[in-house]
């Protein structure tokens, strides 16, 4: 059976030039700021890199709410009024419900003390009752 590469690229394979490999002081430079990257990246982002993160967040969003058309913000003011009438209502319905259930409850409560005042509190008539010795 042949051999179906060519002899210069395995001339190539086996014998690598020594122009083309990196020099010691390249690879432990390389190691050098590669630590460093890796170090950088376990720590995170900086305080100066966040805060630039959120002001860009910030500005997306806003160019983003922006964007919309004039319809669509028509849309969304028509919806903020509608939900802003309806939670106004809400409140006060729920105020309302509220104040019947204390009157209606402090109605019963008097109702209830009351009751209790007659059946406890009035004095009753006395009755007499016969000691042992007496029956005989």
């Amino acid at each position: 059976m042949t051999d179906m590469k060519p002899k210069a690229l395995d001339d190539a394979t086996t014998n690598p030039d020594p122009a083309l490999e990196p020099t010691q002081a390249e690879i432990d430079a390389w190691v050098e700021r590669e630590k460093a990257r890796r170090q950088a990246w376990l720590s995170g982002p900086s305080d100066e890199e966040r805060a630039d993160y959120a002001t860009y967040l910030r500005r997306r969003r806003l160019a983003d709410a922006m964007d919309a058309t004039e319809e669509q913000l028509h849309e969304r003011m028509r919806q903020g009024i509608h939900y802003s009438r309806e939670a106004q209502l809400a409140a006060e319905g729920a105020m309302t419900l509220l104040l019947r259930w204390s009157r209606q409850t402090f109605t019963e409560l008097v109702k209830a003390g009351r009751e209790w005042e007659e059946e406890t509190v009035l004095p009753r008539t006395r009755r007499r009752v016969p000691m042992d010795d007496e029956e005989s």
